[in-house]
């Protein structure tokens, strides 16, 4: 399991959310699902300390709990 910081932009403005999964493309996959419409993109350096996501979930569904918790995703000027 890895983790990484996704930027996802909307009409609303831009926020940096992190989440984990399988791959790369899983977590831009699963940032998709939850924020459609919008344009999500992996952020980059990607920071060792959130890669390396260790833990039991795996898959999809995982990376969707994980998001669920977030109650304050970062928010950044446009």
């Amino acid at each position: 399991m890895i983790g990484a910081r996704v930027r996802v932009v909307n009409e609303g403005g831009s926020f940096t959310i992190v989440v984990c999964a399988e791959s790369l493309r899983e977590i831009e996959q699963t940032a998709k699902i939850r924020y459609p419409g919008s344009t999500v993109r992996i952020a980059f350096p990607i920071e060792p300390e959130c890669f390396f996501a260790g833990g039991p979930h795996t898959g999809t569904r995982a990376g969707l709990e994980a998001m669920e918790g977030l109650t304050d995703p970062i928010r950044l000027s446009s």
